[in-house]
């Protein structure tokens, strides 16, 4: 068994997923305390760029992207000169947003942004501003909807309208249990009926862009097409004894600049962003399940 990318060429495309802090403007009831209470503080500027610099000469063959989430980014002062620091090096640049700042702001970093997610939280996101926000970026613009089986059909009702009055492609986001402390997080499916399932899996309101520069693309599970909702939803992300490209072909980096091969933080660090050296080997998953989209998306195979 295995899972393979569609793209070849996105063997090489390297994913660097960047929490930059742990400060967020939003407080949803489904989010532990310990991704927006703020205490990670920022990073210091000066070490995020000598960082894109090192990177960039440890892997000059890779095609590089940045996404950055948080907390809230876009809060950071130094968010934009990251944000240009990294394009100077031609790499590609996306970030995820609650999109809680004005459009004046996504107006001055659109210029240097491949593509935007847009976490939508019903608790305080407003629709029209999103569509708003889709007016003023070039780029691919993707909403995920944080979708539950209990406010199923009002985000459904949610997606349709920003569907038909924008060029926005929304995503539904399965909700797994986080509101646990970080030791105990079951990161269980919310329990969706079967007809739920059902439409969640032929989803209607994604449109096809161009997100090559932000995205690995699709993926195949055993030479069929599917997608990360799928693998979850039917039970099929659980690749303990799977050899896996994490580090090879992505890295993620903690609220406190820490650096391991993927968000699960399987083989533990690969150093810091002031000292770090990129492992050259795949390495064989223990975690029971894979939960973290980015991970799921990374080519894995069961050793013969």
């Amino acid at each position: 068994m295995k899972i393979e990318y569609v793209d070849k060429l996105k063997e090489n495309w390297f994913l660097i997923t960047w929490d930059l802090s742990n400060k967020c403007n939003y407080r949803c009831s489904y989010c532990p305390s310990m991704f927006h209470d703020g205490s990670s503080g920022w990073p210091d500027i000066d070490n995020v760029k000598n960082f894109v610099k090192e990177i960039n000469k440890q892997i000059p063959f890779k095609d590089i992207c940045f996404r950055i989430s948080g907390g809230e980014p876009t809060y950071w002062k130094h968010f934009l000169e990251f944000a240009q620091t990294a394009k100077s090096y031609n790499n590609s640049f996306s970030f995820l947003s609650n999109g809680s700042r004005d459009i004046e702001y996504f107006k001055e970093i659109n210029q240097y942004t491949d593509g935007l997610m847009l976490s939508y939280h019903k608790e305080y996101a407003n629709i029209e501003h999103f569509i708003n926000i889709s007016k003023v970026m070039t780029g691919p613009v993707i909403v995920n909807l944080m979708i539950s089986a209990e406010n199923f059909d009002e985000m459904v009702s949610i997606a349709k309208h920003l569907y038909e009055n924008s060029s926005l492609t929304i995503w539904p986001k399965v909700i797994l249990d986080k509101t646990s402390d970080i030791n105990n997080m079951t990161n269980k499916p919310s329990e969706y009926t079967v007809e739920q399932k059902k439409f969640l899996e032929n989803w209607p309101y994604f449109r096809k862009v161009d997100d090559s520069k932000v995205h690995r693309g699709d993926i195949l599970f055993d030479s069929e097409y599917t997608t990360a909702n799928k693998l979850i939803l039917n039970k099929l992300n659980r690749h303990k004894g799977w050899e896996c490209h994490a580090g090879l072909d992505m890295i993620n980096v903690d609220f406190y600049g820490n650096i391991v091969r993927a968000n699960c933080e399987q083989g533990g660090s690969i150093g810091t962003i002031t000292n770090f050296t990129l492992p050259t080997n795949t390495i064989v998953c223990q975690k029971e399940s894979c939960n973290c989209l980015s991970d799921i998306y990374l080519r894995k195979s069961l050793p013969a």
